[in-house]
């Protein structure tokens, strides 16, 4: 992994919902999401997940929260969103393009363009690295690109 010597495993961002437990959860989302390589033809959606939703987090009376997403809010989001152009989406988001789950999917019926979505834990080393699968050595896991299915808008 090149400059991933002297890295400790909690230096590590997992962008799972489930497996973040530190305060700033959305903050180390996004400051790792910046160390990542961009990709030609991708705008990158960085937000914790699951194969059926996604977590963001807000500060509500001064303390972060989580609140659960689907796809149509995300949806939403991104079409209100000046930093977003349209085309295609790789969502920085863990397990959203599990095969048994239905997010990317999903998402990639409702915008009308390609979701490119990580199948399982989705780790951010801090050289920007990211590896795909249950551990942050080894990448077991991949990159699934769901197209629109015609007529299928949810």
């Amino acid at each position: 992994f090149g400059a991933t010597s002297g890295a400790r495993k909690q230096d590590i961002i997992a962008a799972d919902a489930n497996l973040v437990g530190s305060l700033n959860k959305g903050k180390d989302l996004a400051a790792a999401a910046k160390r990542v390589q961009k990709e030609d033809g991708f705008t990158d959606v960085a937000v914790h997940g699951a194969p059926d939703h996604i977590e963001v987090f807000r500060m509500i009376a001064g303390e972060e929260k989580g609140v659960v997403l689907n796809h149509r809010n995300l949806a939403k989001f991104l079409k209100a969103d000046k930093g977003y152009v349209g085309g295609n989406i790789r969502l920085l988001s863990c397990s959203t393009g599990k095969e048994t789950g239905t997010f990317a999917q999903n998402l990639a019926n409702k915008m009308g363009v390609a979701v490119k979505a990580p199948s399982d834990t989705l780790h951010i080393w801090p050289n920007g690295k990211m590896v795909i699968g249950s551990s942050p050595f080894k990448n077991t896991g991949k990159w699934i690109t769901y197209y629109p299915q015609k007529g299928k808008k949810v």
